[in-house]
């Protein structure tokens, strides 16, 4: 079950931007208007023990691509978070 869902999360982040990787090909090629993608997700929790914030967010445009993924977690011991952060672009 846990292997289908990360099958199932990866598909989610992945079809996205194929499909316009594929639109902005043929939409580049055609000298048509560039479309913009972007997937965002959060979640937090608030609790006596501590709070926790989970951000995900792909973006897909005309400049490139990108993917951030971060955790932060703040509880009785301090603070603590985990983030990844990659994109591709087109500079000037």
């Amino acid at each position: 079950m846990r292997t289908m869902h990360r099958i199932l999360a990866a598909t989610a982040v992945v079809l996205p931007l194929a499909v316009c990787g594929a639109t902005v090909a043929s939409a580049d090629a055609a000298g048509d208007a560039v479309p913009v993608a972007h997937f965002d997700k959060g979640s937090f929790a608030v609790g006596p023990d501590g709070s926790a914030l989970h951000l995900t967010s792909v973006h897909f445009g005309p400049d490139g691509a990108s993917y951030f993924d971060g955790i932060l977690v703040i509880g009785q011991h301090g603070v603590a978070g985990t983030f990844t952060d990659t994109g591709i672009g087109l500079g000037d």
